[in-house]
């Protein structure tokens, strides 16, 4: 009786520390994305452990440290990589077969060169197998080329020239706006040469524009007879 109730008590117990922990990560920050939605900080990408690549040369970028000792394949249980020597220690080929990879990291620890890591690729669908199986010294190349392997090549943009003008040379005044009396009165200095060159104008009472008139004889009448004397009677048929 007393060993059940016992059995009891510590079962509670049990599951009150459960039930604590459980409150615990419930309250705290959500720590879990959803894809596609949102994607993990590449910052945080650094401690994770995805398929295996080559580690950068340390003379030369494109060029791998491994040395075909073959050790990483001997240490690899699952049988997923595939060296092959070539007539210098450098390797010809390196094939990873990422269908078989456990990510035992066997292989990492084992090479006496440092040639492997883990690389931080998360994001990888495929939908076939073939395309699981890489070449990773292709790879290494790939990494290394980037978008411009050797900037000298492309020409550079050409850059602008500097003003010749110094800097402390006082700026231009704009153009004043033209007087208009004063283009108005070259213009009638023009007229008045134009009429000049043509002529004296003739007036409407046949006398030059501008002369005078000649003194209107005081006893001439507008019929032509002397002012006071009788007209001249008009003959009946005439």
């Amino acid at each position: 009786m007393l060993k059940a109730i016992w059995d009891n008590l510590k079962g509670l117990y049990s599951l009150l520390v459960g039930m604590s922990i459980t409150g615990r990560y419930l309250l705290s920050p959500v720590e879990t994305i959803h894809y596609p939605r949102k994607v993990v900080d590449d910052a945080i990408l650094t401690s994770f452990r995805g398929p295996i690549r080559l580690t950068l040369g340390k003379k030369n970028p494109q060029e791998t440290r491994c040395v075909s000792c073959q050790m990483c394949v001997k240490a690899c249980p699952g049988g997923c990589l595939t060296v092959t020597k070539g007539d210098t220690k450098a390797p010809i080929t390196w094939l990873y077969d990422f269908s078989y990879c456990c990510l035992c990291g066997a292989c990492v620890e084992t090479c006496p060169a440092g040639a492997l890591e883990f690389s931080h690729k998360v994001y990888w669908v495929t939908l076939t197998r073939e395309e699981l199986i890489m070449d990773l010294l292709k790879d290494l190349k790939t990494r290394t080329a980037g978008p411009n392997p050797n900037p000298s090549s492309n020409p550079s943009p050409a850059s602008p020239q500097p003003s010749s003008v110094p800097k402390d040379a006082p700026k231009a005044s704009p153009a004043a706006p033209a007087n208009p009396v004063a283009s108005q009165t070259a213009d009638q200095k023009a007229d008045q040469k134009a009429d000049q060159k043509a002529g004296p104008v003739a007036s409407p009472n046949g006398h030059p524009e501008g002369a005078k008139a000649a003194p209107k004889d005081p006893g001439a009448s507008p019929n032509g007879h002397p002012e006071g004397a009788p007209a001249a009677l008009k003959e009946p048929g005439v």
